[in-house]
């Protein structure tokens, strides 16, 4: 029986990348934490050694990687990269912190667009739009090209998702897209993604072939859309990019939301996903499509505390609970990424840890 309690607070809030963009505001910029972040065995059963702190993921104890959630038909779901045997795996929970696999697959029919010999499906990201008809946007291999953005509508949270014919967002010339997420301020629905440049080489060591030259480009890029979810409008503007060395040349995996004095703050993942070094950061904006600045980081690896490469963050749309995955172990880049819940307490200008 494995049991392991991580409790995060504004402690392991980290201080600024070694050359962070300045702030484009002379106000100090809110302080972000996660609290209540736990790993427990559940035939553990209650124990005194946790002192009372609530019960936090992962739960299931299962590949579960770059998770998001959604409150739909009654209660929380989330949804993850190809595991499971399912193209997007389903859990159910009633609290966000106790969470339970279903059997079912969001969308076993991924396209007709999709490279039939690639069907590995990455980082989907649920939301409803006004008609009430679910909308998945999920990263897929076009049929001999690069990873596009899709998207796929369900009358029910867990599905089986409808995919359009063809996909919603490519960018061959740029590496391909990945990790979209969905986001609506109360008057606009918004798209946010990474376009996938460390995939075309450079210096990055998140790559396929062997690093060398400069660190490629990989900017998280923002559209609005219509009321549906599905219609694009204007063009794409870029919100971030990485910054070389300091984070391996690589930012990704987008969640945005809007704290209570009309700021947006875009939470991402940096470094490369298989190191211990991955981790989740956030940066701010006063405008949601603007540069956003003032880099810091949220959660990262700890040592001897359980939770390795933690990343692709998702937040609830009251902005309290976050769900992220993390490994059990050091140097294993390739093992399972397990589901993780946490808090935010936001009030006012700050953000911190309870």
């Amino acid at each position: 029986m494995k049991s392991l309690l991580l409790a995060l607070g504004a402690g392991l809030v980290a201080g600024l990348p070694a050359s962070p963009s300045p702030r484009a505001t002379t106000e100090e910029a809110p302080t972000l934490g996660l609290a209540n972040v736990t790993k427990i065995d559940m035939a553990g059963g209650s124990s005194s050694l946790l002192q009372g702190r609530r019960l936090a993921g992962p739960f299931m104890g299962v590949d579960f990687p770059d998770p998001s959630m959604i409150w739909g038909d009654g209660s929380w779901k989330a949804y993850a990269t190809s595991s499971n045997g399912k193209k997007i795996p389903v859990a159910t929970s009633t609290d966000t912190w106790s969470w339970t696999l279903t059997g079912g697959d969001a969308l076993p029919n991924p396209g007709s667009w999709v490279d039939p010999n690639d069907q590995g499906i990455w980082a989907p990201d649920v939301q409803k739009n006004d008609a009430g008809t679910y909308v998945m946007y999920y990263t897929a291999r076009q049929n001999g090209g690069n990873h596009c953005i899709g998207a796929a509508t369900s009358s029910t949270a867990v599905g089986p998702f409808t995919p359009q014919a063809q996909p919603l967002i490519c960018d061959a010339a740029g590496g391909g897209v990945i990790d979209a997420s969905g986001y609506d301020d109360g008057t606009n629905r918004w798209i946010v993604w990474k376009v996938d440049g460390n995939s075309l080489g450079g210096a990055t060591t998140c790559q396929g072939g062997t690093p060398s030259g400069a660190y490629k480009s990989t900017p998280i890029k923002i559209q609005r859309v219509a009321r549906d979810a599905l219609t694009l409008l204007d063009g794409a503007k870029t919100i971030l990019d990485n910054e070389g060395a300091s984070n391996d040349g690589v930012v990704e995996a987008p969640a945005l939301y809007k704290i209570a004095d009309g700021n947006f703050v875009l939470f991402y993942s940096a470094h490369c996903y298989s190191s211990d070094d991955y981790d989740v950061e956030y940066a701010f904006s006063s405008t949601i499509d603007g540069m956003y600045t003032n880099r810091g980081i949220l959660i990262r690896t700890v040592d001897n505390k359980g939770v390795y490469g933690p990343g692709g963050i998702d937040i609830d749309p009251n902005g309290k609970n976050v769900v992220f995955h993390g490994r059990l172990n050091p140097n294993q880049g390739g093992a399972a990424r397990e589901l993780y819940s946490a808090e935010l307490t936001i009030s006012g200008r700050s953000i911190t840890g309870v």
